[in-house]
């Protein structure tokens, strides 16, 4: 009984590697599919391309939402410091894209370290409301630097590398959203994600045994700054601006939004509930122009549906009905 759950095991783990294999072939192909279409298959390459950074962005938050069980209201804080890295360095330093890519998740590391390290010392509710004053502490900061930031009006005109067409971007994104998955997979099978979690489950056990929880917060937290940054800094070359809206709390409402819907106890969850979110937006936007101002009303509809039907999210709804684990 045993072999045969083993068996049962590896044929599983091996049928999801397989499926994985499938769809990172086909996001490989889409854009060339896509640019088929002239003019519409350009605007939905550079859709998918904000699709998979905002996936990033999503499953980011996730690290300290979903497998660190801490409610984030600042998370746009990072996302916005990764853009804003970008546009200044690209736009005031000359500096080229690679140099800048590479820095944005330093840089939002740096003000998650700062932000977090007074943050984790306190817990649930509390944490919540100190994370979002922060956020709008450092939003208000950018908001009226007007000779450094640009202030309301940000930072237009970012340059653009020739080389990157949309289809080369939307690889670039897709290699990167790529990269970072893995990492942020391996660091969640790894004994600190399975501390993460532990102290998820039961804070006051996690201490009993030894744990540093508010260390291991921290670094949870670093983590978690980075990558948002990194997504700050595509979608802001990929727009080419950035904004004071890239730091507002109701920014960060977006990567919670988009785990609840996709499933928070999975990795792969938050990133499926952006593309979904987006691409729902899209076809109400323009479905009819008077429905725009009514997406908000769609979207509440959504969480409803999911909070009252699919607690787990669409990576919850599909595990309850195919028995399958946490992917």
């Amino acid at each position: 009984m045993m072999v045969n759950a083993r068996n049962s095991e590896a044929s599983s783990g091996t049928a999801r590697w397989l499926v994985g294999a499938v769809v990172v072939v086909a996001l490989f192909a889409l854009p060339f599919i896509l640019s088929q279409l002239g003019r519409t298959g350009e605007y939905w390459i550079w859709v998918t391309t904000e699709m998979l950074i905002m996936a990033l962005f999503a499953m980011s938050l996730n690290l300290i939402l979903g497998y660190g069980g801490m409610v984030s209201f600042g998370h746009a804080a990072f996302f916005g410091v990764g853009a804003y890295t970008v546009a200044l360095l690209m736009k005031k330093a000359g500096a080229p894209l690679v140099l800048a890519l590479a820095l944005a998740p330093v840089t939002a590391a740096i003000a998650a370290a700062v932000i977090g390290w007074f943050c984790v010392r306190l817990i649930g509710l509390y944490f919540a409301i100190l994370t979002l004053a922060f956020g709008q502490l450092l939003y208000m900061v950018v908001f009226q630097w007007y000779t450094f930031t640009g202030g309301d009006d940000g930072i237009h005109g970012i340059p653009k590398p020739e080389i990157l067409t949309p289809i080369a971007y939307y690889l670039l994104c897709l290699v990167l959203f790529l990269i970072c998955f893995l990492v942020m997979r391996m660091i969640m099978n790894s004994s600190f994600g399975l501390t993460i979690r532990t102290i998820r489950e039961n804070m006051e056990r996690a201490k009993f045994i030894g744990v540093n929880v508010r260390r291991f917060q921290w670094y949870n937290f670093i983590l978690a700054g980075a990558f948002a940054g990194l997504a700050g800094g595509l979608l802001c070359e990929l727009n080419r601006f950035a904004q004071t809206e890239f730091l507002h709390w109701s920014k960060s409402a977006e990567p919670i939004l988009a785990s609840l819907v996709g499933g928070m106890y999975s990795l792969v969850g938050p990133a499926i509930g952006s593309a979904v979110l987006i691409f729902l937006k899209i076809i109400v936007q323009q479905a009819h122009p008077s429905l725009v101002e009514t997406w908000a009303i769609f979207l509440g509809l959504i969480l409803l549906v999911v909070v009252l039907f699919a607690p787990g999210g669409l990576v919850g709804l599909y595990q309850r009905l195919t028995g399958k684990s946490e992917t």
